[in-house]
């Protein structure tokens, strides 16, 4: 295949590659803010924790829009140090998300103990203020949507004798009591939204890493053109330019170089002497 046509085969491997990684980039934008606003929506009952890895992610699909536009570039102008850029920040930005998976994992490991204890503040205000009236308050918002009630179940009701149970843990359907305690419905939907993002921090990390030799071989092929002459060597056009454009001197006209024209040098003609006939005086 000759070269010009392998450089455009790959440069329209990488513009698909490019889109790939959009597409990727995209997810992360829509999962990373999803999840984020999910969390916001309960996170003053854990005082505003554990929305880092959520964030990051929507970090990390906003750099890979940038990516794109880099690497879509570089292979519509053709330009090898772009290229070569592109390459560099994609295998960092794999790494990168390698990490982020490894964080996620690392705190979802760590979150029980300080989540439980927020939890437990926040429920012990809840019932301090009596607040169980009140349809707005957050502490009903998360029985209703989590169908949970109290923090470890109906029993934390129970011990209060003036207080009945808030109308949020009733089932609207058959009016039944949610007997599941709120902490271990709400911690494990926190540990699940960290899951999810290490499993789209890793999959978006194994489709980018596919088509990266795509990239690395089109930066190769855009390397300096070379031409091949007549003895079989090749030959760099930009060297050849240079060369030629190089005054001669009478050492390179006596020794030509192996890459120089195979044509002899022209000879030289000698140059023949004047000399001035005498001139005859006339005697008287």
């Amino acid at each position: 295949m000759r070269l010009s046509a392998r450089i455009k085969c790959f440069k329209y491997l990488v513009y698909a590659y490019v889109i790939l990684i959009s597409i990727c980039g995209g997810a992360q934008l829509v999962i990373g803010a999803f999840l984020l606003w999910t969390h916001k929506q309960y996170a003053p009952i854990v005082k505003n924790q554990f929305w880092e890895p959520f964030a990051v992610l929507i970090g990390l699909g906003v750099i890979s829009q940038a990516l794109c536009y880099l690497g879509w570039t570089s292979a519509s102008r053709k330009h090898r140090c772009y290229l070569g850029l592109f390459c560099a920040f994609l295998v960092l930005f794999i790494v990168i998300l390698f990490l982020v998976s490894g964080w996620s994992v690392a705190t979802k490991a760590h979150l029980i103990v300080p989540a439980e204890v927020a939890i437990e503040a926040s429920f012990s205000e809840f019932l301090a203020k009596d607040n169980t009236n009140d349809q707005t308050h957050i502490w009903n918002r998360l029985q209703r949507d989590f169908r949970c009630c109290g923090y470890n179940g109906v029993s934390d009701y129970k011990k209060n004798k003036q207080m009945g149970f808030p109308w949020s843990c009733y089932d609207p359907i058959d009016t039944k009591v949610f007997n599941t305690g709120c902490m271990h419905v709400f911690v494990r939907s926190i540990e699940m939204n960290m899951i999810r993002v290490a499993v789209v921090a890793v999959a978006s990390a194994l489709i980018q890493s596919l088509g990266i030799f795509c990239a690395i071989q089109l930066t190769m092929l855009l390397r300096r053109p070379t031409l091949m002459l007549p003895n079989g060597d090749n030959q760099s056009i930009r060297v050849k330019r240079t060369r030629e454009l190089t005054p001669l001197s009478p050492a390179t006209i006596g020794n030509p170089t192996p890459h120089s024209s195979t044509k002899p040098p022209i000879p030289l003609k000698p140059v023949v002497p004047r000399v001035d006939q005498p001139v005859m005086k006339a005697s008287h």
